[in-house]
């Protein structure tokens, strides 16, 4: 990553870390923000979670709804679309932070009604900006200079969903399809990708990852 930011100077840095949900996006991208900030390099992490449309529960519903009037092809032309994301927002917050705004206001969002707000946050000083989120190197996304998958399989990504099960049912039929449609807009945007990182933290080509995914598939 740091030769990947070495391409901008003397310029901000946008930093996508996107990959299948439950893949540790969160997680891996603390930890560069933190290695960042040790090697004396301004940086921030904001997560993409918060910019959808409708609040969890509500989005849950609208993706069963789409489901049930439209079958698995609505699904997919739903998810991770601007039906579904407020791309538009984010787009404004990432050339916001290109143009050298100090002071942008980031959207937080809950799982209720009343856990949605916005906060004012400090940037100065802060010269790369990490967006973790499964979008984050969706096509309708304008400005990321650096986007970093976390390329793990679908199976993979199934058995770290289930170990945190935040979701509650994280292996329903219903929960596996939309997984299973996630993975299939990931990787047709894998190509685009300046890093693809392996579960096992190994740096892979767009080839390799391919492969893993088409065995997977056999």
């Amino acid at each position: 990553l740091l030769e990947k930011l070495r391409e901008y100077p003397d310029e901000k840095c946008v930093v996508s870390v996107h990959g299948g949900s439950g893949v540790g996006k969160s997680e891996i991208a603390s930890l560069l923000c933190y290695y960042l900030q040790e090697a004396g390099i301004g940086a921030y992490t904001m997560s993409g979670d918060n910019y959808p449309h409708r609040i969890p529960k509500y989005n849950d519903a609208e993706r069963e709804r789409v489901y049930a009037q439209s079958g698995e092809a609505g699904l997919r032309a739903y998810l991770g679309s601007e039906l579904e994301i407020n791309f538009k927002e984010v787009n404004e917050i990432i050339r916001l932070f290109h143009a050298g705004e100090e002071k942008i206001y980031l959207r937080r969002m809950g799982r209720t009604e009343i856990d949605l707000w916005y906060d004012p946050v400090d940037l100065s000083g802060v010269d790369v900006l990490l967006i973790e989120w499964t979008h984050g190197n969706n096509a309708n996304l304008r400005g990321i200079d650096v986007p970093v998958m976390l390329g793990s399989t679908p199976a993979e990504t199934l058995a770290h969903r289930i170990a945190r099960n935040r979701d509650g049912n994280p292996d329903s039929p219903f929960v596996t399809m939309v997984l299973e449609i996630e993975q299939d807009l990931l990787t047709t945007q894998a190509d685009k990708a300046a890093l693809i990182i392996s579960k096992a933290g190994e740096v892979i080509s767009y080839e390799e990852y391919k492969e893993r995914i088409d065995g997977e598939k056999l």
